[in-house]
């Protein structure tokens, strides 16, 4: 098997390090946008959202909970 000798190791066991803080960050993964379950319209978020947060569609006025579960899946929860 061919071997690249210009790659170091370093550069793996750093995109580990990157791998590794991505997956930690879970749930508290911010988001800039979502689609609304109600009226599936685009809403753009200037501060970001998280866990936790309220927000409100633009369009259809609906409130929803953000979960963010371990895995940085966003799920909207009405309120």
């Amino acid at each position: 098997m061919p071997v690249d000798k210009s790659v170091d190791e370093e550069d793996f066991s750093n995109e580990d390090k990157e791998n590794d803080s991505s997956v930690a960050s879970g749930s508290r993964r911010r988001f800039k946008e979502f689609e609304c379950p109600d009226c599936a319209a685009n809403n753009p978020v200037d501060d970001g959202f998280g866990n936790g947060d309220d927000i409100v569609c633009n369009y259809c006025g609906q409130e929803y909970k953000v979960v963010v579960d371990d895995d940085a899946k966003l799920k909207l929860k009405p309120n």
